[in-house]
C-alpha cells in the first residue's frame, strides 16, 4: 500500500546566504515549536560556506524541513529567492520574512491563530505583515505580488502594492525574535550591501535623480531631518551618482499609482495599523483574545 504523504498547510519560507554561524540556532527556534502542519523550506543562495552541511544537519531531526540549493547567480536578488521560495512552498499560506540569523520564542502559531481570526473578520485575502513576521495565502502573493528582483526594500515594495488594493494589514504586537550577533567584518559588509542596494531602489523607484543626488552630497555636512552616521553619509555621497549610473541599465520599480506619492505608503500604514483588538474592533469584530493561552496573550494585546 502507497503511503499517504500529508501537505502541510503552512510553509515557513526561510532564505539563506552564507549564514552557517546561525543557521543552526535559528532553524531550531522555528522548527521545535511546529507540527506536521508545517513545514519549513530553506532556500539557499548558493553558499560558499557551511550552510548547506548545517542545514542538512538540522533536518536529519525534523522531517518538516526541505531544503533547496540554488547555483549562485548575481543578477538574483534577494526579492527574486524570496519568489522562488514562495513558488516552491507546497502549504496553502506561506510564513516570511523569517529570518536565517534570527531566533524565535515560541509563538508563531499563534500568530497564524491571530491571522486567521483577522482573515475571517475582513472576508478577504490579506498579508498579514507582524513585528519580523508575515503571513499571507500563497497564491494571492504569487498572483498580486510578486517580489520584485531587489536587494533591499523589497518587503516594503510588495507591501505598497498591496496596500495599493487594500490587502496590506500591519500588525502591532510584542517583538518575539532575537536578532543573533555575528561578526563584526560580516556585520559590516552586510550594512555596505544595505546601503548600495537601498540608492539603487530608491533611483529605481521614481526619486527625482537631482534632488536625490544633491541631498546624499549635501548629507556629508549632515541633516537635521534624516540623522544618520559620518561613516554611512559619507559612503552615501560617494556612492550615490555610481548607483545612479548602474540603475538606469536596471528595471524601473514603478509604484502603483494609489501609492506614487512620498507619503501615500506611510499614511496608508498609520491608518490600517494596530493591535489585534484596534483591528478587529474596526472592523466590528469580536477584539477579544481568549483564544490565545495567557501567555500568548500578553504578545499581541
Amino acid at each position: 500500500m502507497n503511503k499517504i504523504i500529508r501537505r502541510p498547510t503552512y510553509s515557513v519560507c526561510i532564505c539563506n546566504y552564507n549564514m552557517a554561524d546561525t543557521l543552526e540556532r535559528a532553524l531550531t527556534s522555528v522548527a521545535s515549536q511546529l507540527d506536521e502542519d508545517y513545514e519549513i523550506l530553506v532556500v539557499d543562495d548558493g553558499s560558499t560556506d557551511d550552510s548547506v552541511e548545517v542545514a542538512k544537519r538540522v533536518a536529519s531531526g525534523f522531517p518538516f524541513i526541505r531544503f533547496i540549493e540554488l547555483p549562485r547567480d548575481r543578477e538574483r536578488k534577494l526579492g527574486e529567492t524570496r519568489n522562488i521560495s514562495v513558488r516552491e512552498a507546497n502549504g496553502e499560506y506561506v510564513i516570511l520574512h523569517v529570518d536565517a540569523d534570527d531566533v524565535w520564542e515560541p509563538f508563531i502559531k499563534d500568530f497564524v491563530s491571530v491571522f486567521h481570526r483577522l482573515e475571517s473578520c475582513m472576508g478577504r485575502d490579506v498579508l498579514l505583515s507582524g513585528q519580523q513576521i508575515n503571513i499571507g495565502k500563497r497564491d494571492f502573493l504569487l498572483e498580486h505580488g510578486p517580489y520584485r528582483n531587489t536587494g533591499r526594500l523589497e518587503d516594503r515594495d510588495l507591501w505598497s502594492r498591496l496596500a495599493a488594493i487594500d490587502s496590506y494589514i500591519p500588525l502591532d504586537h510584542r517583538v518575539f525574535r532575537t536578532r543573533l550577533s555575528r561578526p563584526q567584518k560580516l556585520v559590516f559588509w552586510k550594512s555596505v550591501r544595505s546601503l548600495w542596494d537601498r540608492l539603487l531602489y530608491d533611483f529605481r523607484s521614481g526619486a527625482d535623480s537631482t534632488v536625490y543626488i544633491m541631498e546624499n552630497l549635501q548629507g556629508i555636512v549632515g541633516s537635521r531631518s534624516k540623522p544618520s552616521s559620518l561613516k554611512n553619509r559619507l559612503f552615501r555621497a560617494f556612492f550615490v551618482i555610481p548607483a545612479y549610473l548602474v540603475s538606469k541599465f536596471q528595471e524601473d520599480l514603478t509604484p502603483p499609482e494609489a501609492m506614487n506619492s512620498a507619503n501615500a505608503f506611510a499614511d496608508y500604514r498609520e491608518r490600517t495599523r494596530g493591535t489585534y483588538g484596534e483591528i478587529m474592533s474596526r472592523n466590528g469584530c469580536d477584539p477579544s483574545l481568549a483564544f490565545l493561552s495567557a501567555e500568548a496573550r500578553s504578545v499581541f494585546q
